[in-house]
């Protein structure tokens, strides 16, 4: 079977898409730059305005799945236009919120906007582009995600702490606005839905396969998140002239995620969702496990962020190449069960890192991480190593 490329219209809409994950993204990571800034103003603890990430990423498990049901009969048009304008009202709460109530209820409405968001768009884009491009088109999502993390991290940052966090949520606000402009005019040509490529799977070979995947995405978001959530932690001193060296680092890691995310969909294309996941995990655990012990070395602690960074978001696509492959007709659900997973492995690894750090310290953090990644590595090979095969013959 060969698959046409796609016309300038569908390359449009996957291009405003990519901006609108953009905007989303930036709302993931907008409060890291701004939580002590926000703890100080409306005169809270620094643990209390935490869990205004926490809220967050629990919001986001719990709605991703429920929005893919709730809305199942809804237009994609609609779908895309409707997730975009929930996130930018949640976010316009947050930027005039007088307490941490309405602040806290502000970000429950953003993760909702992006929960419905995000699985919708990925599985769009996968089939707006060749099967023979999979991996390549769920890469186009994730990097919109990761330019945010490495440019508009730095600038809502600095945003918060010149002129108020308040104006930092303003200009979340600014960018989902400019991406629901541009893509909401070119989603009236999209179909409501798309036709199916191939026979879906059994509901055996659902049940079984697709969870055990869910469950790989799991232990490798608790195995990273318990180290990431303490960067701050174990990243001290100072890299040239007074640069903060955790500044240096993240910027690094995020730009290594950045790069790291564009090969991925190539690399996933050409050798399979298998051997890029595997690689993708083992490099993390060297990667983290360094990351604790070389803290404060300066340039090297820089430049293990940066590789940390290329490999961070590799185990994304792979695992969402192997559920589209599986999910039939169900690929949205099956995308927004796995978001779900994803922030659910991200509240139970800042969890966990927290109880580390308090009983055992920072030293602790690298030993979980690699028993908890380990078994990551398990579940993958024993349900990611058919994936090829499969994938084949969902493509014929």
């Amino acid at each position: 079977m060969t698959s046409s490329p796609p016309d300038a219209r569908t390359k449009l809409v996957i291009a405003a898409l990519t901006i609108a994950a953009f905007a989303i993204g930036l709302d993931t990571f907008v409060i890291i730059g701004a939580l002590d800034v926000i703890s100080r103003d409306l005169g809270i603890s620094t643990g209390a305005a935490g869990w205004i990430i926490s809220i967050y990423a629990l919001c986001y498990a719990v709605f991703a799945p429920l929005n893919a049901w709730m809305f199942k009969a809804m237009s994609r048009r609609n779908v895309q236009i409707l997730s975009v304008s929930i996130f930018i009202i949640g976010n316009l709460i947050c930027a005039v919120a007088p307490n941490f109530l309405i602040l806290a209820a502000g970000r429950v409405i953003s993760a909702h906007g992006a929960a419905m968001f995000t699985p919708a768009a990925t599985a769009l884009t996968a089939e707006l582009l060749p099967p023979t491009r999979k991996g390549f088109a769920l890469s186009l999502i994730f990097s919109g995600m990761t330019v945010s993390q490495v440019a508009g991290v730095p600038a809502t940052s600095w945003i918060a702490g010149a002129i108020g966090w308040r104006f930092a949520f303003g200009f979340v606000v600014i960018a989902g606005l400019l991406a629901l402009m541009i893509f909401a005019p070119m989603m009236s040509g999209i179909p409501a839905k798309m036709p199916e490529r191939g026979n879906g799977p059994t509901s055996k070979e659902f049940s079984k396969i697709i969870y055990g995947i869910l469950s790989v995405t799991l232990f490798v978001v608790v195995s990273e998140f318990i180290v990431y959530s303490y960067v701050s932690v174990f990243i001290t001193g100072f890299l040239l002239t007074g640069v903060p060296l955790l500044s240096a680092a993240l910027f690094a890691y995020g730009f290594g995620a950045v790069t790291g995310n564009a090969a991925c969909g190539v690399l996933t294309d050409r050798f399979g969702p298998y051997k890029v996941l595997i690689a993708a995990i083992g490099a993390q655990l060297i990667l983290l496990v360094g990351l604790v012990a070389f803290g404060h070395h300066g340039a090297l602690t820089v430049l293990i962020a940066f590789l940390w960074g290329n490999v961070s978001y590799m185990y994304l696509v792979p695992i969402q190449h192997r559920l589209l492959g599986l999910a039939g007709d169900r690929s949205k659900l099956v995308l927004a069960m796995n978001s779900s997973t994803t922030f659910a492995g991200i509240a139970i690894g800042a969890f966990l890192g927290g109880i580390l750090v308090e009983i055992s310290g920072v030293t602790s953090l690298a030993v979980a991480s690699i028993l908890i990644g380990l078994i990551g590595v398990g579940l993958a090979v024993a349900f990611m190593r058919d994936a090829a095969p499969a994938e084949v013959a969902n493509a014929a």
